[in-house]
């Protein structure tokens, strides 16, 4: 069944093009997350758990 309903999908270049879109997205995803800027937010963000009182400020 599964080679019946692949031997219809005959637009082989949307698969190339859904991989770049998600290759492109995983990178723009990974480079937003390491920039420098972040950098203090996520030492603030690692802390929040052993704060006591639930005051996140």
């Amino acid at each position: 069944m599964k080679q019946e309903a692949l031997m219809q999908f005959t637009d082989t270049y949307l698969t190339s093009v859904g991989l770049i879109i998600f290759f492109l997205f995983f990178m723009g995803v990974l480079y937003w997350t390491s920039r420098k800027e972040n950098i203090a937010l996520y030492k603030k963000i690692e802390t929040m758990p052993l704060i006591e009182g639930g005051s996140h400020e």
